[in-house]
Formats: C-alpha cells, sequence, structure tokens
C-alpha cells in the first residue's frame, strides 16, 4: 500500500504543530516555520495569509486531537471511574509542558481567534470529564452530591498546575505525582 503523500499545507501545520507546541507561538517565526516544513515562502503565501493563520489551522488540529484522545479514553473504561483514572495516569512529560496550556501565558492569547480553538478544547475537556464524573456517581463509584461540573475544573486544575510546578522544579514527574494523587482522592470519594 501506498503511503500518504503530504501537501504542502500540511508540512506547514505539521511544523506549526512541532515548533509552537514546543517554544510558543511567539517564540516561533515564519522563518522557523518555513525551516521545519521544507516549504518555501511562496508555498507558505499560498495556503496562509499569516503566521497567525496557520497558527489557528495548527491550534484547531491540536485541539481535535487532544479532545479525540480525551473522549477515547473516557468514554471506552470498564467502569467510568476506571476511564478516568486512565486519563489521569496518561504519560506526560511535565518538562514539556501541555500542548494547549502552554499558550495561556502568552501574550498573544487575547487575539479571539488563536484564543478559541484553546478555550474549545478546555472547555470541550471539562464537559467530557463531568459526563464521565457524572456516569461514575450513577454508577455508585462517586458521591452524588459532589459538582462534577467544578470536580472536572479541579482535574483539570490538577494537571495544569503539574506541568508548571514540573517545569518550576525541573522535575518531569510532578505532574505525575500530582496526577496520581488526584486520582487516589477521587477514589476516597465514594
Amino acid at each position: 500500500m501506498e503511503a500518504a503523500v503530504r501537501t504542502k499545507r500540511e508540512d506547514l501545520v505539521q511544523a506549526a504543530k512541532k515548533l509552537m507546541c514546543q517554544r510558543g507561538y511567539e517564540a516561533v517565526s515564519p522563518r522557523d516555520l518555513l525551516d521545519e516544513s521544507g516549504a518555501g515562502q511562496g508555498s507558505f503565501y499560498h495556503h496562509f495569509r499569516s503566521k497567525h493563520d496557520l497558527a489557528i489551522a495548527a491550534l484547531e488540529e491540536v485541539s481535535s486531537e487532544m479532545q479525540a484522545l480525551a473522549h477515547k479514553i473516557l468514554d471506552a473504561g470498564p467502569s467510568p471511574l476506571e476511564g478516568i483514572n486512565t486519563y489521569l495516569g496518561l504519560p506526560r512529560d511535565g518538562l514539556k509542558g501541555c500542548r494547549m496550556g502552554r499558550f495561556a501565558n502568552e501574550a498573544s492569547i487575547v487575539d479571539t481567534s488563536l484564543r478559541a480553538p484553546i478555550e474549545n478544547y478546555f472547555r470541550d475537556l471539562q464537559a467530557t470529564l463531568a459526563k464521565a464524573l457524572r456516569a461514575a456517581q450513577a454508577a455508585g463509584e462517586l458521591a452524588s452530591h459532589l459538582d462534577v461540573e467544578e470536580l472536572a475544573l479541579m482535574l483539570m486544575t490538577v494537571i495544569q498546575g503539574g506541568f508548571v510546578l514540573s517545569r518550576i522544579y525541573r522535575d518531569r514527574s510532578a505532574v505525575r505525582r500530582a496526577t496520581d494523587m488526584a486520582a487516589k482522592i477521587l477514589g476516597m470519594l465514594p
């Protein structure tokens, strides 16, 4: 079977996804994107009006990929709580940070069009976690009096805070220790 051939547009989007997730939006130049993608300046401007437009396309793809992963894991567990624990236990490199959360501290986040795919990801994740937590309540795995929306927000905060502390402490495992503790606490809430 023949391997799919990527277009220059796809090469540019892949380059933007890689570099922006490593360095952030503001630290990546159009020249960096051209060098990483192997595309020429003409190809860049044929497909995108600006770095801003390319960034939106890349962030939308990352958002979709991360949403799909969360849905797959949270919807597929043998029980709702096990699905949540599997999500919390995903391998995360604390020094790399979250592919979407890393943009929260950039000045460019005030731009609505750049923020939209990031906000969309986090809103979808909160809703997906809340749905799984609601299912855990229905299954008797979690106390019914708990506010699942706020609990989902707390779980997201544990993950994002773990990334922040991993980077501050230069300890890639801080995020893992935080998510492990969150899973233990969830297990004590039935």
